[in-house]
C-alpha cells in the first residue's frame, strides 16, 4: 500500500518552486497565462482580435494563450479533425511555413464574410502517412488569419467537410 502511494506521488504533476516571470506570485504555483478568448453560449470569442467561431455539435475548443499567434484550436470529435485559427501581423496572404510539410498548392479562394481577399492552400506532409493541412487565409484589417484544417487520412473528406462548415461561420464580433 505504501509503495502504491509513493508511486502516485512520484507520477503526479511537478511544480517548480519559486516565483518567475509570468507566475501568479505564489511560490510553488505554476504560471498561468490568460487565454485568448472564451466560449459563451456555444460561441468562442477572441477577446483581443474580436472574431467569433461557433462551437457546433461534436466540436470542442481550446483557447490559445492571449499573447500567442494560435488563437484557438477546435477538435471535431467524430472525425478527429483539428482546426487551428492563427493570426499574423501584416497583409501577406502567403501561407506560413509549417514543420513537416510543404505548401504544394495555392490559389485564390471564394470571398468570405471576413474578407474579400481569400487564399486556399494545401500543405503536403513530408511523411506520406502524415496529415495534409488545408489552409484558408483571410486578409482581416492589418492581419492575416490562417485557418488550418488537419483531417485524418482515413476520414479526410468527412473531416474537411465538418471543418469547412465551421470556417464558413467565422465572423468579426459586432
Amino acid at each position: 500500500m505504501i509503495l502504491i502511494w509513493l508511486a502516485v506521488l512520484a507520477c503526479g504533476p511537478k511544480v517548480a518552486g519559486g516565483v518567475g516571470e509570468g507566475d501568479l506570485g505564489e511560490p510553488g504555483r505554476p504560471s498561468v497565462e490568460r487565454p485568448s478568448g472564451l466560449v459563451h453560449d456555444g460561441v468562442f470569442t477572441d477577446e483581443t482580435h474580436g472574431f467569433t467561431v461557433p462551437l457546433l455539435e461534436g466540436w470542442v475548443a481550446e483557447a490559445g494563450p492571449a499573447s500567442g499567434l494560435m488563437r484557438v484550436a477546435m477538435q471535431h470529435i467524430p472525425t478527429d479533425t483539428r482546426v487551428e485559427f492563427w493570426l499574423f501581423e501584416g497583409s501577406d496572404l502567403t501561407p506560413r511555413a509549417r514543420e513537416g510539410c510543404e505548401w504544394t498548392f495555392q490559389d485564390v479562394g471564394r470571398p468570405h464574410a471576413l474578407s474579400e481577399a481569400v487564399v486556399i492552400a494545401v500543405c503536403t506532409p513530408l511523411d506520406p502517412s502524415g496529415r495534409r493541412v488545408f489552409g484558408t487565409l483571410f486578409g482581416v484589417v492589418d492581419r492575416v488569419m490562417q485557418v488550418e484544417t488537419h483531417a485524418p487520412n482515413d476520414l479526410m473528406i468527412e473531416g474537411k467537410d465538418a471543418a469547412d462548415r465551421v470556417i464558413r461561420m467565422v465572423r468579426l464580433a459586432p
